[in-house]
């Protein structure tokens, strides 16, 4: 009975155990197979977006490449100016057949400057007036080509391009090229080996308008096949009960997948909203797979892992049989050596009693000893205790050293590194000084020689249109019109101004560069404060004109008897400082004034700001907020050593989120008094 009892008490939790594992295993299994559908359809669709996204790319260029070579084309302007709907419709017919041919363009407008219809050149017969799309209205507003999907009339996407059409900078219309949505997506079909379903919003379409354009493409149109959505592409069909169901599953939940039979074949469809070029939804875009043979498979490995289940259970269900009965003979000889080694542990209690009692005397005498140790190490705490106060007071002193050493070398480290800088400054200066010399003198005789040389080239033509033919002044004319000559011409010498405007450039750079460069100045000197803020604009401007604007909003203020060099490297940190704190785009304002007795330099900034609690330590060296590699924590503490050494001051106002001020003192008198030194 006994045997019994313990076979059943542990077999059944054991086979009930192994059913629970191996059911959870399955659901596990299916779970996990459907979670991997969904990822894998998601991954797809995102693949044909980005894939799409290409192709439209694509498209877009092609189109606006045509209409700029048309756009260029004599004939088609005089056309244009004058209107003539049968000029055009010639000329733009050819190009529209050809077009069609090799990329499939379907759509050829030209509209006035006001934006009305002046000819389909794909449908010459229809005069009507085209309605007014978002493409056409937002290149009329912007005054450049724009692109994008937009919904005809016939339910339908088409890819359009509008371009302002413009001659010598005078608007003459647009020309609008476009392609039907669907050539798009049978080539998609064709990269990515995917099939979809398009369906459209019933309310974004005209019943009639769809029939007569589905019935122009060749296709079906059925307006009821769908409550309120028709399908206008498809490359495979579906069953409309589970177009109906993807589509009402799409409206609160786009991460099911539904899995649709068609002719023996499993596919996994779901939904993903369909948008114009103005974001809003038209329609739905159904995604599907077929998953036939990744079901077979999966139904496979079920089956094999509970064949080998059944057949581990069965193999451990008799083993644990036959084991549990060798189990229960060990427990009975247990039971009895357990019942003689309780009997010992008895007698054995009885020895430690009497040992307990013996300890407790032990214990006694030594709460004795305690008593006196207790006050042995009462004096013995006492003097470490002042031991403790003499080594804190001596490890303040050694901290206060420390700090005083660490202020030396940061400004050494600083001055070595500015004398480095200064040294390699100079020397790149006053190698781009000659050569840059050489190009601005090449520039001036260049412009000199190609003013001969137009005038040659107009008495030339003058010459030549009194004795060439008729004939070959055109053919002379088409030349100079294709070669752009006049435009060669009227743009020379502006190339010519803007090189030596770039060469003066590099001229006042390089003079900026070989004045900050001298920072090993001894005596103080008188100094206009504004050219040194513009000279230090001018060093780091490659670093500011990525980051922010600059307003200058300079007082009227005296020269100052000043180290202008070293003022110059405070206002490059702080400048630094500034574009650093702003993220992406920001403005730094630079503003000076004077109450008679100091001059105020403010520079602000609209970045990120600086917390309160660290205000009070931003001129400490080698406190830094900003990440690892970005700052060493110097730069505030050498400006505030510069300001200290002209009796100046140094103070900074600050909110996060807002923006941050530093505002310098320099006292007219005692600007340049103290003693010398170099940071």
């Amino acid at each position: 009975m006994l045997k019994r009892n313990i076979r059943r008490q542990v077999l059944v939790p054991l086979s009930l155990t192994f059913i629970i594992l191996t059911i959870s295993f399955i659901y596990t299994s299916y779970r996990i197979r459907m979670d991997d559908y969904e990822r894998g359809i998601a991954h797809r669709y995102k693949r044909v977006q980005h894939i799409l996204k290409s192709l439209i790319g694509d498209r877009t260029r092609f189109m606006t490449s045509s209409i700029a070579f048309i756009a260029e084309q004599q004939q088609f302007q005089d056309a244009m100016r004058s209107k003539d709907r049968q000029a055009l419709l010639q000329l733009g017919h050819p190009i529209l057949k050809r077009l069609f041919s090799q990329q499939q363009i379907t759509h050829f407008y030209f509209y006035d400057p006001n934006g009305a219809i002046i000819l389909r050149v794909y449908d010459p017969q229809d005069t009507s007036a085209s309605p007014m799309r978002h493409t056409r209205q937002q290149a009329m507003v912007r005054g450049e080509t724009v692109s994008g999907l937009e919904l005809g009339r016939n339910g339908t996407f088409t890819m359009r391009v509008v371009y302002p059409w413009k001659v010598h900078g005078k608007l003459i219309g647009y020309i609008e090229l476009g392609q039907e949505y669907d050539h798009i997506l049978q080539e998609l079909r064709a990269v990515t080996l995917i099939d979809f379903t398009v369906a459209l919003d019933k309310k974004q379409l005209d019943r009639e308008s769809w029939e007569h354009g589905m019935k122009l493409l060749g296709r079906p149109a059925d307006w009821n096949l769908l409550q309120d959505r028709v399908l206008s592409d498809q490359t495979v069909t579906l069953p409309p009960t589970a177009i109906a169901a993807l589509l009402e599953t799409g409206k609160g939940e786009e991460k099911q997948t539904q899995q649709i039979k068609i002719k023996n074949r499993t596919y996994g469809a779901r939904s993903f909203p369909l948008q114009d070029i103005v974001q809003k939804e038209v329609g739905r875009f159904i995604l599907i797979t077929d998953l036939t043979d990744s079901i077979a498979s999966f139904r496979l490995f079920i089956t094999q892992i509970l064949a080998f289940s059944l057949l581990v259970c069965a193999g451990l269900f008799t083993y644990s049989y036959r084991l549990l009965g060798q189990v229960d003979q060990h427990l009975r000889e247990n039971r009895e050596q357990l019942n003689r080694e309780l009997e010992q542990r008895a007698e054995t209690n009885r020895q430690l009693e009497a040992e307990v009692d013996e300890r407790q005397r032990a214990e006694a005498n030594l709460v004795t000893l305690n008593e006196q140790l207790e006050q042995r190490v009462l004096d013995r705490t006492t003097q470490l205790n002042q031991l403790n106060r003499h080594l804190e007071t001596s490890r303040s002193e050694l901290e206060e050293a420390c700090r005083n050493l660490q202020s030396q070398q940061a400004t050494i480290l600083q001055q070595d590194r500015m004398a480095c800088i200064g040294q390699l400054a100079a020397s790149v200066a006053h190698d781009i000084n000659n050569p840059i010399g050489f190009v601005y003198g090449n520039l001036e005789v260049l412009k000199n020689y190609w003013g001969k040389l137009a005038t040659f080239l107009a008495e030339q033509d003058t010459l030549l249109a009194s004795l060439l033919s008729p004939e070959q002044l055109r053919h002379t004319a088409e030349r100079r019109q294709a070669l752009k000559v006049d435009y060669v011409l009227n743009e020379f010498n502006a190339v010519l101004d803007e090189s030596l405007e770039g060469a003066e450039r590099v001229n006042r750079i390089v003079l900026n560069l070989k004045g900050f460069s001298r920072l090993d100045e001894k005596e103080a000197r008188l100094a206009d404060i504004h050219d040194c803020l513009e000279s230090t604009l001018n060093i780091v401007r490659n670093e500011l004109r990525y980051k922010a604007d600059i307003k200058r909003e300079y007082g009227d203020i005296p020269s100052l008897v000043c180290y202008p060099q070293q003022l110059n490297q405070v206002f490059m940190n702080l400048l630094i400082n500034a574009s650093q704190a702003i993220e992406n785009w920001g403005e730094i304002t630079i503003r000076t004034w004077t109450d008679r007795k100091n001059v105020f330099v403010a520079i602000g900034d609209t970045g990120c700001g600086i917390p309160a609690q660290n205000l009070q330590r931003l001129f400490e060296p080698f406190f830094t907020t900003k990440g690892s590699g970005v700052g060493t924590g110097l730069g505030l503490s050498i400006a505030y050593e510069i300001i200290k050494k002209h009796h100046g001051e140094i103070t900074v106002t600050s909110r996060p989120g807002s923006g941050t001020v530093f505002t310098l003192r320099l006292p007219l008198e005692q600007a340049a008094q103290g003693e010398e030194s170099h940071v």
